[in-house]
């Protein structure tokens, strides 16, 4: 992977104290019956959910973000991550990855909606954090749970000022917050819980959504680093297609300079970025992301709940 300009899995970011608590604190709201917001799922990933089923909520005006990655080991070393964040909003996202936002400092901007798309970002202007005031606490905790177990997002004050999401092992966390790769299971369905905090009910989406199948990539060689191409030449990627609908490939060619290019494909199995593209590029280790997403907006009290699941795959050739 390189380390140019941008982040990776593995890094870092600055955030403010933490409240890491994640009890219920008053009567858990559902669509169907359980016995409270902090049981261990019996589900075994066999349920489906429909997302935009009528729930009978009365759903708020905010705006909110929930991302759920599993990245694999990647050619450089770097071990296998769960990349877990979200926020809520008063104003829409300008990104369907606040996780690479909050974890690595990195803008990463929406995909072109047309499929088969690529567009040239350039280098991404810095996320906007915008007045402090335009980010609302939604309660402690978002949390995913299926038959691998469950994953915590829990509150953590970023920059002392921003409530924000995060699954996270630094020290300050209760150790129910940090991530866990193995609880990442490809094709399997989760309940959302979204915990009310104070004076808050909690609420529980059954089988609301679920993770897309694992991404197997063919081409170009992404099991080995620094792998040459040159610009010049179209990059053909490849992978082993899962079908269409409602899977998305998002693929990403970033140079040392922090350069963009994004393109959104159908998950038919290739797609081809044009050596026209390429060559806007600056020559050196790149990376290149490819990934397969699942999307699911729920509607819930605080508002809707855009729920971004993906299988990534990170990479590092040596644009020549």
């Amino acid at each position: 992977m390189s380390l140019g300009a941008c982040g990776q899995p593995g890094g870092e970011a600055e955030v403010g104290e933490a409240d890491t608590s994640v009890e219920s604190t008053g009567a858990a709201s559902e669509d169907s019956a359980s016995s409270g917001a902090t049981d261990v799922p019996s589900t075994d990933g066999s349920e489906s959910g429909d997302a935009t089923s009528d729930t009978g909520i009365d759903v708020g005006e905010a705006h909110g973000l929930l991302n759920f990655t599993f990245y694999p080991e990647t050619a450089a070393g770097l071990p296998a991550e769960l990349g877990m964040a979200g926020a809520w909003r008063t104003e829409p996202f300008t990104t369907d990855d606040f996780f690479a936002v909050q974890a690595w400092g990195m803008h990463f901007p929406p995909p072109p909606s047309e499929a088969n798309t690529v567009v040239n970002n350039a280098i991404p202007s810095p996320y906007e954090w915008g007045k402090a005031d335009t980010w609302v606490t939604g309660g402690n905790a978002l949390k995913l749970r299926g038959g691998g177990g469950e994953s915590l997002a829990c509150l953590v004050l970023v920059q002392d000022t921003f409530p924000v999401y995060l699954s996270d092992d630094a020290e300050f966390f209760d150790p129910t917050c940090a991530p866990d790769p193995a609880k990442w299971v490809a094709g399997e369905s989760y309940d959302l819980v979204a915990f009310g905090g104070e004076g808050k009910d909690d609420v529980i989406r059954t089988a609301a959504v679920a993770a897309p199948t694992a991404l197997t990539v063919t081409a170009p060689d992404v099991g080995t680093s620094l792998v040459p191409h040159d610009r010049a030449d179209d990059l053909e990627i490849e992978w082993e297609a899962n079908g269409g609908e409602p899977n998305r490939v998002v693929i990403r060619v970033i140079d040392t300079f922090g350069q963009m290019l994004t393109a959104h494909a159908v998950d038919d199995g290739s797609f081809t970025i044009p050596s026209a593209e390429l060559t806007k590029l600056a020559p050196g280790p790149a990376t290149l992301t490819i990934a397969r997403e699942q999307i699911f907006d729920l509607g819930l009290p605080d508002g809707d709940l855009r729920v971004v699941l993906r299988y990534e795959v990170w990479a590092d050739p040596d644009l020549i």
